[in-house]
């Protein structure tokens, strides 16, 4: 349709305006200082989605998911293109989580469960016995944590069943990861709950339900700062050395200068939005380092009454940022406000990215995209994805298992015995508590060899049969902190087999965000490497294409050049070059050869 000259005009006069009243002295003004930045009324921007979106845009990778209300989903890179739009055939739920990787977990309104990787192809189902009423939560090493009525489900990143708990009570508030990875959440019967990364759970009786809880890590210990409405607080701290069951306890916190309405935290400091508009950075022990004025404040023009729903906060070494539906405003860690920016008013609460991109949806179904910080994040990144989670559950190092001085553990009959047992937890989707003591038990039957000077190849102590056994095993529990562990074993171990089952089961687990997976086949299958055992050219082959199709772009770019260098070496007979060419011609099909720009 042509645009009138009634429109353009407004819209130029609109632009100016902004454009002066952005730029004025008395906007760009802040308590502690003149802002150090300027930031453009203009977005860098837009796209047309043709549908209201339902929630917040999740964000990774430099790219963009939203969900929108007719169904579909649709993601942007952040330079504006479309990625893909994904349409699962029903209505969803607002609710996604995006994993390092960039995959996304989204539900339907009829309960499937949907794992999509970064240029839209489904990775995995699963149906569940009702839709989720709360985002899913991605784990450090890639597990999947979905919370659905009073239960959570733990699945890992290529769609296995780790173990499910039932806490008895409905889910009343959206879970969250703390500082040591366990979910928190509060249950309908009043229950502070925190269940770590192996189902096991802490519970403490609250006297009333809280508005938001934060998580602190100081030297000493991890808490929790629960808000509530009134401005009145308490802390529950947790207690590794005391007896389970009992780890968490309740204690006073100072209370609050007024209502909260939006929190995060870092280390052992928070920061906290109240109604008025205020923001306040308070430190573990409810001293108030600082107080400054956002966009919300009646201050600076705002509402001066923030709404709950429609405000959000984000805490890194940048700074401190307030995102409502009508701007965000920054503070630098020690108070100085570095920029505004007001918006119009937005059909869910924007989101802010690790390149500083603020991404809103407008009520006129149009996604917004304005560049509001140049500051750039200075945490570790991975060679291919984002920055690197917060940490990880030990599982690259797990702890000596019970049968770590097990004289018998050697013994042929015994292994047996043991795999049997850990790949029936595995097959039951109940491994849980188990999980450190069956994988520290993988650990030293398939690394048995590492350390050992007087290690024998003609009698080894555990045959390669069974050690392969062990490797398959170990991919199906799914984390990704074992990877570097088959990348060692790959590389020192002399047996081929025991190398294909290591290919195996990394392309089992479906990530490495590092791609020395990648290095390790192809410095291993070099033209001019004397080892070539087509089984393994095609166990690396397999492993490879799963890698890929988890992954996506950037890192399946590099895996289709590894494979495409395999359909050239010389040695490899004709049906596995076949073979290797398929996987390829799939992979193209599926879009995974494309670079994002």
């Amino acid at each position: 349709m042509k645009t009138s000259g009634f429109q353009v005009n407004k819209k130029s006069i609109f632009f100016v305006f902004s454009f002066l009243v952005l730029f004025s002295p008395k906007f760009l003004t802040a308590q502690s200082g003149s802002v150090s930045m300027k930031v453009s009324s203009a977005p860098i921007w837009d796209r047309d989605l043709g549908d209201t979106v339902l929630g917040m845009p999740y964000l990774q990778t430099e790219s963009a998911v939203v969900a929108c209300a007719g169904g579909s989903v649709q993601s942007f890179y952040m330079t504006g293109t479309p990625l893909w739009n994904f349409d699962p055939k029903d209505q969803l739920t607002p609710f996604i989580a995006r994993s390092v990787e960039g995959a996304a977990y989204i539900c339907d309104k009829s309960g499937y469960f949907w794992a999509v990787n970064r240029v839209g192809r489904e990775l995995w189902r699963e149906k569940l016995d009702k839709p989720i009423d709360f985002p899913p939560v991605v784990g450090w090493d890639g597990r999947v944590f979905i919370p659905i009525g009073s239960q959570v489900l733990c699945r890992t990143a290529s769609g296995l069943p780790l173990w499910s708990i039932d806490l008895n009570s409905q889910i009343a508030g959206s879970p969250a990861l703390d500082h040591a990875g366990s979910l928190i959440t509060v249950l309908q019967n009043m229950d502070f709950v925190r269940v770590n990364q192996f189902s096991t759970v802490e519970r403490v009786r609250l006297s009333r339900m809280p508005m938001l809880i934060v998580s602190l890590k100081s030297e000493i210990t991890d808490s929790y700062v629960l808000l509530y409405p009134t401005g009145e607080t308490e802390k529950i701290t947790y207690n590794e050395g005391a007896a389970k069951g009992s780890k968490l306890s309740r204690g006073s916190f100072p209370r609050l200068a007024s209502s909260p309405v939006s929190a995060v935290s870092r280390g052992d400091q928070f920061a906290v939005t109240f109604s008025d508009g205020r923001v306040q950075l308070i430190s573990d022990t409810g001293q108030v380092t600082w107080t400054g004025d956002s966009h919300e404040t009646a201050a600076e023009k705002g509402s001066g009454n923030a709404d709950p729903g429609k405000i959000t906060m984000v805490f890194d070494e940048r700074g401190i940022y307030c995102i409502s539906t009508r701007g965000e405003t920054c503070f630098a860690p020690d108070g100085r406000r570095r920029f505004i920016l007001k918006t119009d008013e937005a059909s869910s609460v924007p989101a802010f990215s690790d390149e500083g991109l603020l991404y809103v949806c407008g009520k006129d179904k149009i996604l917004h995209v304005y560049k509001v910080d140049s500051k750039p994040r200075t945490v570790q990144r991975s060679k291919y994805y984002g920055p690197q989670p917060e940490g990880n559950y030990g599982m690259g190092d797990p702890p000596p298992s019970p049968w770590a001085m097990d004289g018998n553990r050697f013994d042929p009959v015994q292994q047996n015995i043991m795999y049997n047992r850990i790949s029936a937890a595995i097959s039951s989707g109940q491994l849980g508590e188990a999980e450190p003591a069956y994988v520290g038990y993988l650990f030293e039957m398939i690394g048995f060899f590492l350390n050992d000077p007087h290690y024998s190849r003609v009698r080894p102590n555990v045959d390669p049969v069974m050690q392969a056994k062990f490797i398959r095993l170990l991919g199906k529990v799914g984390s990704r902190d074992t990877i570097p562990f088959l990348w060692k074993i790959f590389d020192r171990h002399q047996e081929s087999s025991i190398k294909s089952a290591c290919a195996e089961a990394i392309g089992d687990i479906g990530v490495d965000p590092e791609g020395s997976s990648y290095e390790s086949y192809n410095f291993l299958l070099a033209a001019n490497n004397p080892n070539r055992d087509p089984q393994l050219l095609l166990s690396a082959t397999a492993s490879i294409a799963a890698l890929c199709r988890f992954s996506g772009p950037p890192l399946s770019s590099v895996g289709i050049s590894l494979l495409r260098y395999f359909t050239f070496l010389t040695w490899a007979p004709n049906n596995i070059k076949n073979i290797i060419q398929s996987q390829l011609d799939d992979l193209y099909r599926e879009g995974l050869n494309r670079s994002i720009q």
